[in-house]
């Protein structure tokens, strides 16, 4: 329930765009950016709402890297007209371009040099955690899933990790991806203009221990109670589930994606 002091109408996540050059959460999209088959995109409801469910989170400026199996370089002070005139450095904990000033510029004096750092290499060989710039909140009761891009073809050249940030206690937070080089002797890109992660809020219950309480029923055989494994319903509801292509017969599409479709644009329409 809606705690008494917050109106329904308060945003989920609240963003804070600290690094004035990041940019700005995009909403995901049911087609996966036009990745998605058609046939997917046409016929498979949970697809199409897992792809939508969040927003897309993209790195703050273009990142170049090189791994050699052991240590961890990236492209310093290179062009946008010519990306590999630049140097090649270890990486080391490094801050975006000109953002240390600004931050101490705008911040309070007991957070001056505090500013959240862009690029950190972990202990383990190859791993590195890179912040989008952007600071996050959520309203009482939600957290955020940080995951890679959903039905998305992710990059053979690195990994992205989850996690689950309860952010609505620690806020904000630095909204970062942690991640695992896997490429080794090539030079891997990050683009600015492609999703790196996503981001889907939670309510903690969905996560929590009630959420995982579950029952296992073996076979389509009489229960140890007598009662029928599957009952009268339980057909029913699972025949609703199912597209029926009988010799002879038309095609009877499963009421699954059009009842989905119509009760998620009622939903957006009485919003």
């Amino acid at each position: 329930m809606q705690p008494d002091n917050e109106p329904d109408d308060q945003p989920t996540v609240i963003f804070h765009k600290v690094y004035p050059a990041a940019i700005s959460p995009m909403r995901a999209d049911k087609a996966a950016l036009g990745t998605l088959p058609t046939m997917a995109y046409r016929h498979c409801e949970p697809v199409r709402t897992a792809s939508a469910f969040g927003w897309y989170i993209f790195p703050p400026e273009d990142i170049y890297f090189k791994w050699n199996g052991s240590d961890i370089l990236f492209l310093d002070n290179y062009q946008e007209s010519d990306e590999m005139n630049g140097q090649w450095k270890p990486l080391e904990q490094i801050q975006l371009p000109n953002f240390s000033d600004y931050w101490d510029t705008h911040a309070p004096s007991h957070m001056q040099g505090m500013a959240p750092p862009f690029m950190t290499p972990f202990a383990v060989s190859g791993f590195l955690q890179i912040w989008s710039g952007l600071l996050c909140s959520t309203q009482p009761g939600w957290s955020l899933l940080v995951r890679p891009v959903v039905n998305i073809r992710s990059s053979h050249n690195f990994n992205c990790f989850e996690g689950l940030v309860e952010s609505d206690q620690y806020k904000p937070f630095p909204l970062f991806i942690n991640m695992q080089l896997l490429a080794t002797d090539v030079v891997i890109k990050i683009s600015k203009t492609t999703p790196l992660f996503q981001i889907q809020p939670l309510k903690r219950e969905t996560y929590g221990d009630k959420a995982h309480r579950h029952e296992i029923r073996e076979g389509l055989e009489l229960a140890h109670d007598g009662k029928p494994s599957m009952s009268d319903a339980n057909w029913a509801g699972f025949r609703k589930t199912i597209r029926v292509d009988a010799p002879g017969e038309s095609i009877e599409k499963a009421e699954y994606t059009n009842a989905t479709r119509k009760r998620t644009k009622h939903e957006s329409d009485s919003e």
